[in-house]
């Protein structure tokens, strides 16, 4: 990962505008949000079964790129593309977050493992402890894992209702307290780190939820 902070988007669209979507984000959507100061990179995924069926990933310079004058001023003028497809998606979770650790060099790979943690009552400070000590190195350990992230949440920059919120064909959800992203190399890996994540949530009392994707295009203009 680089920067200090990211967006994590996941996405589920109405199939007779997906179509529309999936030729507007690449040609449109991600160039402009490159554009603005701070979005070092962003990727974009389909699920590799399973839903949500799109996960994008914006890294950016720090927590204040979601709440900068440069970014608010593009959420706040669409253009007629982006008007005629935000209706168009029927479930979101949009979180904002900061980089608790991360594995080096950076790296990307053809696949993502998205975990989505929500600790049981009392153990937040230990699941956080855990994400931002041991975690890079228990996970880069695990076979076909080359990298991995792990991310806080920060509602800051996500909580302010702009004209793109309100063209979405669905409520916005905030995302839970933290993620963890783990760059796989090969597919054949998903099962045996979905087996990892099934026994840490059983052994920390937190709720993982775990998608996997495969990589569709990324940008990076830094």
């Amino acid at each position: 990962m680089i920067g200090t902070s990211a967006l994590a988007i996941w996405l589920t669209l109405d199939p007779s505008g997906e179509e529309d979507f999936n030729n507007w984000y690449p040609r449109q959507h991600l160039p402009e949000r490159l554009s603005v100061p701070g979005f070092l990179r962003g990727r974009r995924y389909r699920a590799a079964g399973g839903s949500p069926p799109y996960f994008t990933l914006y890294e950016l310079a720090d927590t204040t790129v979601l709440s900068s004058p440069a970014y608010l001023e593009r959420l706040n003028n669409p253009t007629d593309w982006t008007r005629r497809v935000l209706p168009r998606i029927r479930g979101a979770v949009r979180n904002g977050c900061a980089c608790l650790a991360a594995s080096e060099p950076d790296t990307v790979e053809p696949h993502l493992l998205t975990v989505r943690i929500v600790p049981a009552s009392g153990r937040g400070a230990a699941v956080q402890a855990w994400l931002a000590g041991e975690a890079v190195r228990t996970l880069t350990a695990l076979p076909g894992v080359t990298g991995a992230a792990l991310l806080g949440q920060e509602t800051a920059g996500t909580a302010v209702v702009t004209e793109e919120r309100r063209l979405f064909g669905c409520e916005v959800l905030g995302g839970p307290p933290w993620v963890a992203l783990c760059e796989v190399a090969a597919p054949g890996a998903e099962a045996g780190l979905r087996e990892f994540w099934r026994a840490w949530s059983t052994r920390t009392a937190a709720e993982a939820t775990v998608d996997f994707y495969r990589l569709m295009y990324g940008l990076r203009w830094i």
